[in-house]
């Protein structure tokens, strides 16, 4: 998953892919998301993969690792420390989320590894 915004702060985009462990396609999303910067849309895009996890039963349980190529938004939802006002809500509802998803693990990810993802977010911003 990526976020993408056209400026910091501007109209942002989020966009991710969901593969099975063989690589195939399974899920692709992209979204236009309120005026963020681009830490703000790489938290939103992480909750957002969330959300779609939690919404398909038959993800329930399987390992998933959610993936993301923001240091600083992958530390905020495992470790805390974040300074962003804004997030408050999204992230405690990312951590809920993976209090109850045992199976689940938010990692990072080299930005050469989510080249879909990031045409995806970018065309959720207007960007493309």
């Amino acid at each position: 998953m990526d976020g993408s915004s056209k400026g910091n702060p501007r109209v942002a985009g989020i966009g991710g892919v969901l593969r099975d462990t063989n690589e195939q396609i399974l899920c692709l999303f992209y979204v236009e998301v309120r005026v963020a910067d681009s830490i703000l849309a790489a938290v939103l895009t992480i909750h957002r993969a969330c959300a779609l996890i939690s919404s398909q039963m038959y993800l329930l349980d399987h390992n998933i690792n959610i993936l993301s190529d923001s240091k600083i938004a992958v530390s905020w939802t495992n470790d805390g420390g974040f300074d962003h006002l804004n997030l408050v809500n999204v992230l405690y509802d990312i951590k809920q989320f993976l209090s109850f998803m045992s199976l689940v693990s938010i990692k990072h990810t080299a930005r050469s590894c989510n080249s879909l993802a990031d045409v995806l977010a970018k065309a959720g911003s207007g960007l493309l």
